[in-house]
């Protein structure tokens, strides 16, 4: 297939041909037989942020790298409803060479849906009614579809770049990748980013699995699958997940909780690329990536031996730790900006208010900052957030009682409670560092760690209340 078009109507601007694309696509650039750019949609202006002005007569390459213009002016035969990441999104475009008497002059790319997720709501819609040709339609493209990319992990501090930076250049790897972190600071993010950044798996499919939620007499089943009569109530032969991430990623969520006898199982898979369904005697071959995340100690695991020392090492050719939100609060601004926007939140914090969030543990990490921020869009519509109004709401969260937090001292207490005077408050507080400092050895990291902020503000709060050796 392609577009028959004279030369003349092909290459004159504002004519049918722009008014066409302009009104009716999400985003349209036509490029000439030389790849240069000579068209760039209006709407694709306002995607892109740049004007024609600035991409006119460049090359394509440019301002898409993974572009598809090349093979179709090369080929001279169109691709529809292709799977593309246009600025860290996927989308579904077509990509048309346009002929003039049989001459090629150049082609027109058409992107339909700037991302499947427009695609999957408006197919959920459909799918609801049971309809099974839309039920699978659905399971499909989510099963294409990376949820987020790098672009959605927030964070401009050193050590979110130094993560980020890690972790980009572990995606374009094909080795296993263990995701290291507490729970609520966006591991699963993490792992669609390196899908989505993979430039072999980003249009295969990303398949997840959370091990602690399937008992594990179960979960054999769900991974590699089972043929007809494997088991009691095995009625017809199931494909597994790790048949269903052929080519593209598993995610194996909280891999901690998996028990010994499928470990061995999972460590063959990793060697050897090939499994065999639940009651079966046939040899499948794999090519998924493997992403592992987990929120507890796997090293203390294998010494308790809970975890398999050999399936650790395997998992943990690349890995990355992410970092608790307690250590990285010089983002939290920039988190709540993200949140109140993505949510359209019809709030704001005043200075004091964002300075009482960055001074606490958060022990729940961004996932508690986001629930937090939802709450203060319900119930303080149109309203100024204020410190008072976010020490009331801290201090409802239950606190660990085998962890000491500092920062909570920091706030306010709740209306209903007696005032402290804030020479009384400070005094609580340098209690409590000189306290844990002892304990420490008057190690200031381990202090830091131990008290839930970072070394940084330990620093200078020791610094505040002139905590020297001999005091402690």
């Amino acid at each position: 297939m392609h577009l028959e078009i004279s030369k003349e109507v092909f290459f004159t601007r504002d004519g049918l041909l722009d008014t066409i694309l302009d009104s009716t696509f999400d985003q349209a650039i036509i490029v000439d037989k030389n790849e240069r750019i000579i068209f760039f949609s209006k709407s694709s202006q306002a995607f892109s942020g740049k004007t024609p002005k600035q991409l006119l007569g460049k090359k394509i390459s440019e301002e898409v790298p993974n572009h598809r213009f090349s093979e179709i002016l090369r080929s001279g035969v169109a691709e529809k409803n292709t799977l593309t990441v246009i600025r860290d999104m996927m989308a579904v475009t077509h990509h048309i060479p346009v002929k003039d008497n049989g001459e090629i002059i150049g082609a027109i790319g058409i992107v339909t849906f700037n991302s499947l997720s427009t695609v999957n709501k408006l197919v959920a819609t459909l799918a609801t009614n049971h309809n099974k040709d839309y039920s699978d339609l659905y399971d499909n493209i989510a099963r294409h579809q990376s949820s987020y990319t790098f672009s959605d992990y927030i964070g401009n501090s050193e050590i979110v770049k130094r993560l980020l930076d890690d972790a980009k250049r572990f995606a374009n790897s094909n080795y296993p990748v263990l995701i290291i972190g507490e729970t609520g600071t966006g591991k699963e993010i993490l792992a669609n980013a390196i899908h989505a950044e993979n430039k072999r798996t980003f249009n295969k499919p990303f398949v997840k699995i959370n091990c602690s939620a399937i008992p594990n007499n179960l979960l054999e089943s769900e991974l590699f699958g089972h043929e007809k009569g494997a088991f009691t109530g095995a009625s017809a032969k199931k494909i597994g997940k790790f048949e269903m991430a052929h080519n593209g990623s598993i995610l194996l969520d909280e891999i901690g909780e998996m028990d010994l006898v499928l470990q061995t199982k999972l460590l063959r898979v990793l060697e050897e690329r090939e499994f065999e369904r639940v009651g079966g005697n046939k040899l499948i071959p794999t090519n998924a990536r493997i992403i592992a995340s987990t929120n507890a100690n796997l090293p203390n695991l294998c010494h308790q031996k809970k975890f398999r020392e050999d399936l650790y090492y395997r998992l943990s050719t690349l890995e990355i730790h992410v970092p608790p939100l307690r250590n990285r609060l010089e983002d939290i601004p920039l988190l709540v900006d993200h949140f109140i926007c993505s949510e359209s939140l019809n709030i704001k914090f005043n200075r004091d208010a964002l300075q009482a969030l960055m001074n606490y543990s958060w022990p729940g990490n961004i996932r508690q900052l986001k629930n937090i921020i939802n709450r203060f869009g319900v119930m303080n519509n149109n309203h100024l957030i204020t410190q008072a109004d976010v020490s009331a709401v801290l201090h409802k969260v239950p606190s660990s009682e085998s962890s000491v937090s500092i920062n909570n001292l920091n706030n306010s207490p709740p209306s209903n409670a007696p005032a402290l005077a804030q020479t009384d408050l400070e005094s609580i507080e340098k209690s409590a560092i000189i306290q844990v400092l002892r304990q420490c050895n008057f190690n200031q990291v381990a202090a830091a760690k131990k008290l839930h902020i970072a070394r940084t503000t330990l620093i200078r709060k020791i610094k505040k209340y002139k905590i020297t050796p001999e005091t402690y």
